[in-house]
């Protein structure tokens, strides 16, 4: 292993839907490896350029608000935006739908990949999951997986999940909003959402939760001393 005191580093992309929030916070609890949802980031620095109304293409506004915001995770995975606790108002529609234009800007993912990249060098170990983790935040991972469904099934979870936290939105609003964010991700200039080669690629449509986190858990520990 690469990484210090034999731990491993982990890496799980894959695009929205997939259930890799879920299935990542479950290997790393079962690996008793430190998470990171890198996702969660995003959205909480989304979240605090919607609040101040920042124009996106208002680098020096952009910069300014990246330089004074902090972003921190604890074990329980509540997510503090400067010592805010925003874990339930980043999950809102609003977030949803700004998410992704945000994190396609080059400024905001290199000064988020620098915290991330610190986050895993002081790890002993760490289960990290996003779009880009293999290919640009840890491409040094021990192993890479990249989660992937049909497009009607991830629009199905994600309708539920929202559903289930009282979002109210149509199934064709939500396979809208699915498709935009895979088409912002996959061809954004910076880092864009990919599969990178040496990559296990798993197709969760038919699979429950608990399949296929047996897979990865699996893998791993056959490989590990």
């Amino acid at each position: 292993m690469s990484q210090k005191n034999n731990y491993p580093k982990i890496a799980i992309d894959g695009p929205a839907g997939t259930g890799k929030s879920t299935v990542t916070r479950e290997v790393s609890r079962r690996l008793r490896l430190k998470y990171l949802d890198t996702g969660a980031m995003y959205r909480a620095i989304t979240l605090k350029l919607l609040r101040e109304k920042v124009d996106l293409s208002d680098d020096q506004a952009l910069e300014d608000i990246l330089q004074r915001t902090v972003i921190k995770l604890n074990d329980k995975q509540e997510v503090f935006l400067n010592g805010e606790d925003v874990t339930e108002e980043i999950r809102g529609a609003a977030v949803n739908k700004m998410v992704s234009p945000v994190a396609a800007i080059s400024r905001v993912r290199r000064r988020l990949v620098e915290m991330q990249r610190a986050i895993a060098a002081e790890s002993g170990g760490i289960v990290m999951e996003g779009r880009d983790i293999a290919s640009k935040v840890m491409p040094d991972a021990d192993f890479k997986f990249y989660l992937d469904a049909t497009l009607a099934e991830r629009a199905r979870r994600r309708w539920k999940e929202q559903n289930d936290k009282g979002i109210i939105l149509s199934g064709e609003e939500v396979m809208a909003e699915i498709k935009n964010r895979d088409s912002i991700d996959s061809k954004r200039d910076d880092s864009p959402l990919t599969s990178v080669f040496d990559a296990i690629v798993i197709d969760t449509t038919s699979m429950d939760f608990e399949a296929v986190v047996d897979k990865i858990v699996d893998t791993i520990s056959a490989d590990l001393p």
